[in-house]
Protein backbone atom coordinates (compact mmCIF):
# COMPACT_ATOMS: atom_id res chain seq x y z
CA UNK A 1 0.00 0.00 0.00
CA UNK A 2 1.48 3.37 -1.04
CA UNK A 3 2.05 6.17 1.46
CA UNK A 4 -0.30 8.52 -0.45
CA UNK A 5 -3.15 6.02 -0.38
CA UNK A 6 -2.59 5.25 3.32
CA UNK A 7 -2.69 8.96 4.26
CA UNK A 8 -5.90 9.40 2.26
CA UNK A 9 -7.53 6.42 4.00
CA UNK A 10 -6.52 7.78 7.42
CA UNK A 11 -7.99 11.18 6.57
CA UNK A 12 -11.24 9.60 5.40
CA UNK A 13 -11.45 7.54 8.60
CA UNK A 14 -10.82 10.65 10.71
CA UNK A 15 -13.52 12.57 8.83
CA UNK A 16 -15.99 9.70 9.28
CA UNK A 17 -15.22 9.41 13.00
CA UNK A 18 -15.63 13.16 13.50
CA UNK A 19 -18.95 13.21 11.63
CA UNK A 20 -20.33 10.34 13.72
CA UNK A 21 -19.11 12.04 16.90
CA UNK A 22 -20.75 15.32 15.91
CA UNK A 23 -24.04 13.62 15.01
CA UNK A 24 -24.09 11.87 18.38
CA UNK A 25 -24.02 15.23 20.13
CA UNK A 26 -26.91 16.94 18.33
CA UNK A 27 -30.63 16.49 17.77
CA UNK A 28 -31.44 14.42 14.69
CA UNK A 29 -35.12 13.80 15.47
CA UNK A 30 -37.77 16.45 16.18
CA UNK A 31 -38.99 16.43 19.75
CA UNK A 32 -40.45 18.54 22.48
CA UNK A 33 -39.85 18.31 26.20
CA UNK A 34 -41.82 19.34 29.27
CA UNK A 35 -39.43 20.70 31.89
CA UNK A 36 -39.96 21.37 35.56
CA UNK A 37 -37.65 23.36 37.80
CA UNK A 38 -37.32 22.54 41.49
CA UNK A 39 -34.69 23.98 43.82
CA UNK A 40 -32.86 25.43 40.85
CA UNK A 41 -32.62 22.06 39.08
CA UNK A 42 -34.29 21.59 35.71
CA UNK A 43 -35.78 18.14 35.11
CA UNK A 44 -37.31 16.63 31.97
CA UNK A 45 -40.62 15.11 33.08
CA UNK A 46 -41.89 14.27 29.60
CA UNK A 47 -40.27 13.88 26.19
CA UNK A 48 -42.18 13.39 22.92
CA UNK A 49 -40.45 12.47 19.68
CA UNK A 50 -42.09 12.96 16.32
CA UNK A 51 -42.11 15.35 13.40
CA UNK A 52 -42.68 19.09 13.07
CA UNK A 53 -45.24 19.74 10.34
CA UNK A 54 -44.59 23.03 8.56
CA UNK A 55 -42.39 25.87 9.78
CA UNK A 56 -40.66 25.19 13.11
CA UNK A 57 -40.60 28.95 13.81
CA UNK A 58 -44.41 29.28 13.51
CA UNK A 59 -46.49 29.81 16.63
CA UNK A 60 -48.23 27.58 17.40
CA UNK A 61 -46.19 24.68 15.98
CA UNK A 62 -47.92 21.69 14.40
CA UNK A 63 -46.37 18.52 15.81
CA UNK A 64 -47.03 14.92 14.80
CA UNK A 65 -46.00 12.62 17.63
CA UNK A 66 -44.36 9.29 16.82
CA UNK A 67 -47.02 6.58 16.43
CA UNK A 68 -49.84 9.14 16.18
CA UNK A 69 -51.98 10.04 13.17
CA UNK A 70 -53.19 13.39 14.48
CA UNK A 71 -51.11 16.54 14.75
CA UNK A 72 -51.24 18.65 17.88
CA UNK A 73 -50.59 22.35 18.25
CA UNK A 74 -47.92 23.26 20.78
CA UNK A 75 -46.65 26.62 22.00
CA UNK A 76 -43.04 26.60 23.20
CA UNK A 77 -42.45 28.57 26.39
CA UNK A 78 -43.90 28.74 29.90
CA UNK A 79 -47.10 26.73 30.37
CA UNK A 80 -50.01 27.82 32.64
CA UNK A 81 -48.88 25.41 35.39
CA UNK A 82 -45.38 26.91 35.45
CA UNK A 83 -43.70 24.10 33.55
CA UNK A 84 -41.75 24.85 30.35
CA UNK A 85 -42.36 23.35 26.91
CA UNK A 86 -39.07 23.26 24.97
CA UNK A 87 -39.17 22.59 21.22
CA UNK A 88 -36.10 20.83 19.80
CA UNK A 89 -36.15 20.57 16.02
CA UNK A 90 -33.84 18.00 14.45
CA UNK A 91 -31.05 18.75 11.98
CA UNK A 92 -33.12 17.99 8.86
CA UNK A 93 -35.96 20.24 10.06
CA UNK A 94 -33.59 23.21 10.16
CA UNK A 95 -32.38 22.37 6.66
CA UNK A 96 -35.91 22.01 5.27
CA UNK A 97 -37.06 25.27 6.87
CA UNK A 98 -34.38 27.38 5.17
CA UNK A 99 -35.36 30.80 3.80
CA UNK A 100 -34.28 30.35 0.15
CA UNK A 101 -34.14 34.04 -0.96
CA UNK A 102 -31.97 34.96 2.04
CA UNK A 103 -29.78 31.90 1.40
CA UNK A 104 -29.24 32.86 -2.26
CA UNK A 105 -28.36 36.41 -1.28
CA UNK A 106 -25.78 35.11 1.20
CA UNK A 107 -24.41 32.61 -1.33
CA UNK A 108 -23.75 35.42 -3.82
CA UNK A 109 -21.09 36.86 -1.52
CA UNK A 110 -18.86 33.82 -2.07
CA UNK A 111 -18.56 34.62 -5.78
CA UNK A 112 -17.52 38.18 -4.93
CA UNK A 113 -14.99 36.93 -2.37
CA UNK A 114 -13.50 34.37 -4.77
CA UNK A 115 -13.22 36.97 -7.54
CA UNK A 116 -11.36 39.34 -5.22
CA UNK A 117 -9.04 36.49 -4.15
CA UNK A 118 -8.17 35.76 -7.76
CA UNK A 119 -7.19 39.41 -8.37
CA UNK A 120 -5.03 39.43 -5.22
CA UNK A 121 -3.25 36.26 -6.36
CA UNK A 122 -2.76 37.80 -9.82
CA UNK A 123 -0.97 40.75 -8.18
CA UNK A 124 1.28 38.37 -6.21
CA UNK A 125 2.12 36.53 -9.45
CA UNK A 126 2.86 39.76 -11.32
CA UNK A 127 5.15 41.05 -8.57
CA UNK A 128 7.12 37.80 -8.80
CA UNK A 129 7.52 38.37 -12.54
CA UNK A 130 5.15 35.59 -13.53
CA UNK A 131 3.23 36.79 -16.55
CA UNK A 132 -0.32 35.58 -16.02
CA UNK A 133 -3.49 37.44 -17.02
CA UNK A 134 -6.23 38.39 -14.57
CA UNK A 135 -8.65 36.08 -16.39
CA UNK A 136 -6.21 33.18 -16.14
CA UNK A 137 -5.77 33.80 -12.40
CA UNK A 138 -9.58 33.92 -12.09
CA UNK A 139 -9.96 30.61 -13.91
CA UNK A 140 -7.22 28.86 -11.91
CA UNK A 141 -8.65 30.18 -8.64
CA UNK A 142 -11.95 28.47 -9.41
CA UNK A 143 -10.17 25.26 -10.43
CA UNK A 144 -8.42 25.40 -7.05
CA UNK A 145 -11.77 25.88 -5.32
CA UNK A 146 -13.05 22.78 -7.12
CA UNK A 147 -10.15 20.67 -5.83
CA UNK A 148 -10.47 22.10 -2.31
CA UNK A 149 -14.17 21.34 -1.95
CA UNK A 150 -15.02 18.40 -4.20
CA UNK A 151 -12.03 16.14 -4.88
CA UNK A 152 -11.44 13.85 -1.84
CA UNK A 153 -7.70 13.49 -2.34
CA UNK A 154 -4.40 14.69 -0.96
CA UNK A 155 -3.98 17.45 -3.53
CA UNK A 156 -5.44 20.77 -2.43
CA UNK A 157 -6.38 23.63 -4.69
CA UNK A 158 -3.19 25.53 -3.87
CA UNK A 159 -1.05 22.71 -5.26
CA UNK A 160 -3.12 22.59 -8.44
CA UNK A 161 -2.83 26.37 -8.95
CA UNK A 162 0.94 26.25 -8.47
CA UNK A 163 1.17 23.28 -10.82
CA UNK A 164 -0.60 25.09 -13.66
CA UNK A 165 1.48 28.26 -13.25
CA UNK A 166 4.71 26.25 -13.11
CA UNK A 167 3.70 24.44 -16.28
CA UNK A 168 2.93 27.72 -18.04
CA UNK A 169 5.98 29.73 -16.93
CA UNK A 170 8.59 27.00 -16.55
CA UNK A 171 9.36 28.24 -13.01
CA UNK A 172 8.69 25.99 -10.04
CA UNK A 173 9.59 27.85 -6.86
CA UNK A 174 7.87 31.16 -7.54
CA UNK A 175 4.36 29.76 -8.16
CA UNK A 176 4.58 27.82 -4.89
CA UNK A 177 5.58 30.98 -3.03
CA UNK A 178 2.71 32.99 -4.53
CA UNK A 179 0.07 30.54 -3.30
CA UNK A 180 1.74 30.31 0.14
CA UNK A 181 1.93 34.10 0.51
CA UNK A 182 -1.64 34.39 -0.76
CA UNK A 183 -2.82 31.86 1.83
CA UNK A 184 -0.90 33.52 4.69
CA UNK A 185 -2.14 36.97 3.65
CA UNK A 186 -5.73 35.72 3.59
CA UNK A 187 -5.54 33.95 6.96
CA UNK A 188 -3.80 36.93 8.59
CA UNK A 189 -6.52 39.27 7.31
CA UNK A 190 -9.16 36.85 8.60
CA UNK A 191 -7.56 36.80 12.06
CA UNK A 192 -7.24 40.60 12.01
CA UNK A 193 -10.97 40.95 11.26
CA UNK A 194 -11.83 38.69 14.21
CA UNK A 195 -9.41 40.57 16.48
CA UNK A 196 -10.95 43.88 15.45
CA UNK A 197 -14.47 42.74 16.32
CA UNK A 198 -13.26 41.23 19.61
CA UNK A 199 -12.06 44.66 20.77
CA UNK A 200 -15.73 45.53 21.25
CA UNK A 201 -16.71 42.12 22.68
CA UNK A 202 -13.60 41.16 24.64
CA UNK A 203 -15.48 40.07 27.76
CA UNK A 204 -17.58 37.53 25.85
CA UNK A 205 -14.73 36.11 23.76
CA UNK A 206 -11.58 36.80 25.80
CA UNK A 207 -10.18 33.26 25.45
CA UNK A 208 -10.47 33.31 21.67
CA UNK A 209 -9.25 36.92 21.59
CA UNK A 210 -6.01 36.09 23.40
CA UNK A 211 -5.27 33.30 20.92
CA UNK A 212 -5.92 35.59 17.96
CA UNK A 213 -3.83 38.47 19.32
CA UNK A 214 -0.90 36.21 20.21
CA UNK A 215 -1.04 34.57 16.79
CA UNK A 216 -1.09 37.92 14.98
CA UNK A 217 1.83 39.18 17.09
CA UNK A 218 3.93 36.09 16.33
CA UNK A 219 3.11 36.34 12.61
CA UNK A 220 4.01 40.04 12.49
CA UNK A 221 7.29 39.54 14.36
CA UNK A 222 8.16 36.56 12.16
CA UNK A 223 7.54 38.55 8.97
CA UNK A 224 9.62 41.50 10.23
CA UNK A 225 12.48 39.17 11.21
CA UNK A 226 12.38 37.29 7.92
CA UNK A 227 12.49 40.40 5.73
CA UNK A 228 15.03 42.26 7.89
CA UNK A 229 18.52 42.22 6.39
CA UNK A 230 20.10 42.78 9.80
CA UNK A 231 18.28 39.92 11.50
CA UNK A 232 18.89 37.54 8.57
CA UNK A 233 22.58 38.39 8.78
CA UNK A 234 22.66 38.06 12.57
CA UNK A 235 21.17 34.53 12.53
CA UNK A 236 23.15 33.53 9.39
CA UNK A 237 19.93 32.53 7.63
CA UNK A 238 21.54 32.24 4.18
CA UNK A 239 24.20 29.90 5.57
CA UNK A 240 21.55 27.82 7.34
CA UNK A 241 19.62 27.41 4.07
CA UNK A 242 22.74 26.04 2.40
CA UNK A 243 23.02 23.31 5.04
CA UNK A 244 19.45 22.06 4.58
CA UNK A 245 18.57 19.01 2.46
CA UNK A 246 17.54 20.17 -1.03
CA UNK A 247 19.33 23.48 -0.32
CA UNK A 248 18.87 24.75 -3.88
CA UNK A 249 15.08 24.37 -3.62
CA UNK A 250 14.94 26.31 -0.34
CA UNK A 251 17.18 29.02 -1.79
CA UNK A 252 14.83 29.43 -4.74
CA UNK A 253 11.83 29.64 -2.42
CA UNK A 254 13.64 32.14 -0.23
CA UNK A 255 14.52 34.34 -3.21
CA UNK A 256 10.92 34.26 -4.40
CA UNK A 257 9.69 35.38 -0.97
CA UNK A 258 12.30 38.15 -0.77
CA UNK A 259 10.83 39.61 -3.98
CA UNK A 260 7.99 40.93 -1.82
CA UNK A 261 10.36 42.92 0.43
CA UNK A 262 10.32 45.63 -2.22
CA UNK A 263 6.52 45.69 -2.32
CA UNK A 264 5.62 46.17 1.34
CA UNK A 265 3.17 48.99 0.59
CA UNK A 266 1.41 46.78 -1.96
CA UNK A 267 1.22 43.88 0.51
CA UNK A 268 -0.19 46.23 3.16
CA UNK A 269 -2.81 47.52 0.72
CA UNK A 270 -3.90 44.03 -0.24
CA UNK A 271 -3.92 43.01 3.42
CA UNK A 272 -6.42 45.68 4.39
CA UNK A 273 -8.47 45.08 1.25
CA UNK A 274 -8.52 41.40 2.25
CA UNK A 275 -9.95 42.35 5.65
CA UNK A 276 -12.85 43.96 3.78
CA UNK A 277 -13.14 40.90 1.56
CA UNK A 278 -13.38 38.62 4.60
CA UNK A 279 -16.01 40.95 6.02
CA UNK A 280 -18.13 40.12 2.96
CA UNK A 281 -17.34 36.41 3.34
CA UNK A 282 -18.51 36.33 6.97
CA UNK A 283 -21.52 38.44 6.05
CA UNK A 284 -22.47 35.74 3.55
CA UNK A 285 -22.22 33.07 6.27
CA UNK A 286 -24.32 35.23 8.62
CA UNK A 287 -27.04 35.61 5.99
CA UNK A 288 -27.10 31.86 5.39
CA UNK A 289 -27.25 31.38 9.17
CA UNK A 290 -30.20 33.76 9.33
CA UNK A 291 -31.88 31.80 6.53
CA UNK A 292 -31.70 28.73 8.78
CA UNK A 293 -32.85 30.59 11.89
CA UNK A 294 -29.65 29.99 13.87
CA UNK A 295 -30.52 32.90 16.17
CA UNK A 296 -27.06 34.41 16.67
CA UNK A 297 -26.33 38.16 16.27
CA UNK A 298 -23.85 39.07 13.56
CA UNK A 299 -21.11 39.97 16.04
CA UNK A 300 -21.00 36.28 16.98
CA UNK A 301 -20.38 35.32 13.36
CA UNK A 302 -17.63 37.92 12.91
CA UNK A 303 -15.74 36.49 15.88
CA UNK A 304 -16.31 32.75 15.46
CA UNK A 305 -16.36 32.18 11.69
CA UNK A 306 -12.81 33.52 11.19
CA UNK A 307 -11.55 31.32 14.04
CA UNK A 308 -13.34 28.25 12.67
CA UNK A 309 -12.02 28.91 9.14
CA UNK A 310 -8.45 29.31 10.39
CA UNK A 311 -8.62 25.99 12.26
CA UNK A 312 -10.35 24.28 9.32
CA UNK A 313 -7.54 25.43 7.01
CA UNK A 314 -5.37 22.68 8.51
CA UNK A 315 -5.86 19.75 6.06
CA UNK A 316 -6.76 17.06 8.60
CA UNK A 317 -9.62 15.56 6.57
CA UNK A 318 -10.67 15.63 2.89
CA UNK A 319 -12.26 19.02 2.15
CA UNK A 320 -12.44 19.66 5.91
CA UNK A 321 -15.50 17.43 6.40
CA UNK A 322 -16.02 16.59 10.06
CA UNK A 323 -13.54 19.18 11.34
CA UNK A 324 -15.72 22.13 10.29
CA UNK A 325 -18.87 20.61 11.72
CA UNK A 326 -17.12 19.82 15.02
CA UNK A 327 -15.76 23.38 15.23
CA UNK A 328 -19.14 24.96 14.44
CA UNK A 329 -20.84 22.84 17.08
CA UNK A 330 -18.17 23.44 19.73
CA UNK A 331 -17.69 27.20 19.34
CA UNK A 332 -21.34 28.12 18.87
CA UNK A 333 -22.35 25.99 21.86
CA UNK A 334 -19.61 27.50 24.06
CA UNK A 335 -20.02 31.15 23.07
CA UNK A 336 -23.53 31.60 21.64
CA UNK A 337 -25.91 29.49 23.76
CA UNK A 338 -26.71 32.52 25.94
CA UNK A 339 -28.28 34.25 22.93
CA UNK A 340 -31.18 31.76 23.12
CA UNK A 341 -32.77 33.50 26.09
CA UNK A 342 -35.30 31.44 28.05
CA UNK A 343 -34.78 28.31 25.95
CA UNK A 344 -34.04 25.05 27.75
CA UNK A 345 -31.05 23.00 26.55
CA UNK A 346 -29.86 26.06 24.64
CA UNK A 347 -26.36 24.63 24.20
CA UNK A 348 -27.46 21.52 22.33
CA UNK A 349 -30.04 23.46 20.31
CA UNK A 350 -27.52 26.09 19.15
CA UNK A 351 -25.00 23.33 18.35
CA UNK A 352 -27.57 21.58 16.15
CA UNK A 353 -28.35 24.82 14.34
CA UNK A 354 -24.64 25.63 13.89
CA UNK A 355 -23.90 22.20 12.44
CA UNK A 356 -26.83 22.61 10.06
CA UNK A 357 -25.22 25.89 8.99
CA UNK A 358 -21.86 24.18 8.47
CA UNK A 359 -23.41 21.45 6.33
CA UNK A 360 -25.42 23.92 4.22
CA UNK A 361 -22.42 26.20 3.74
CA UNK A 362 -20.18 23.29 2.72
CA UNK A 363 -22.74 21.99 0.21
CA UNK A 364 -23.13 25.52 -1.16
CA UNK A 365 -19.33 25.63 -1.70
CA UNK A 366 -19.51 22.35 -3.59
CA UNK A 367 -22.21 23.79 -5.84
CA UNK A 368 -20.09 26.88 -6.54
CA UNK A 369 -17.20 24.50 -7.30
CA UNK A 370 -19.03 23.31 -10.42
CA UNK A 371 -17.73 26.50 -12.05
CA UNK A 372 -14.18 25.32 -11.36
CA UNK A 373 -15.00 21.89 -12.80
CA UNK A 374 -16.19 23.54 -16.02
CA UNK A 375 -12.96 25.55 -16.29
CA UNK A 376 -10.95 22.37 -15.65
CA UNK A 377 -12.74 20.46 -18.41
CA UNK A 378 -11.85 23.15 -20.93
CA UNK A 379 -8.26 23.51 -19.72
CA UNK A 380 -5.99 23.08 -22.71
CA UNK A 381 -2.82 21.03 -22.80
CA UNK A 382 -3.47 18.06 -20.54
CA UNK A 383 -6.49 16.08 -19.46
CA UNK A 384 -7.70 16.81 -15.89
CA UNK A 385 -6.78 13.30 -14.73
CA UNK A 386 -3.22 13.80 -16.01
CA UNK A 387 -2.96 17.11 -14.18
CA UNK A 388 -4.14 15.53 -10.94
CA UNK A 389 -1.74 12.61 -11.32
CA UNK A 390 1.29 14.82 -11.96
CA UNK A 391 0.42 17.24 -9.17
CA UNK A 392 0.16 14.34 -6.73
CA UNK A 393 3.58 13.07 -7.80
CA UNK A 394 5.21 16.49 -7.43
CA UNK A 395 3.58 17.35 -4.09
CA UNK A 396 4.23 14.03 -2.33
CA UNK A 397 7.79 12.90 -1.59
CA UNK A 398 8.63 9.39 -2.74
CA UNK A 399 10.20 6.76 -0.50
Amino acid sequence: MSRKFLVLILKLLLATALIFFVLSKIDLVDRYEILQTKAGTETVIRQVEGKIVGNWQARPVSFLAKGSTQTEEIRPGVLPDGKVLALRPGLLTYLKGMNIPKFLFGALFFFIVATFSSVRWWWLLRVNELKVSVLEAFRLTWIGIFFNNVVPGLTGGDVIKAFYIARKTGKKARPIVTVLVDRILGLAALAFLAGLVMLFNFQDFWEVALGIYVGLFILAMGAIAYFSRRIRKAVHLDALLLKLPMASVFQQLDQAVIFYRHHVSGLATWFFLSVGNHFLAVLGVALIGDSLGVGVPWTGYFVLIPVINIISAVPLTPSGWGVGEAMYGFFFKKYCAHYLVGIANAGQIIATRAIALSVVYRIHLMLWSVLGAIFLLFERGKAPIKVLSESLEESTPSH
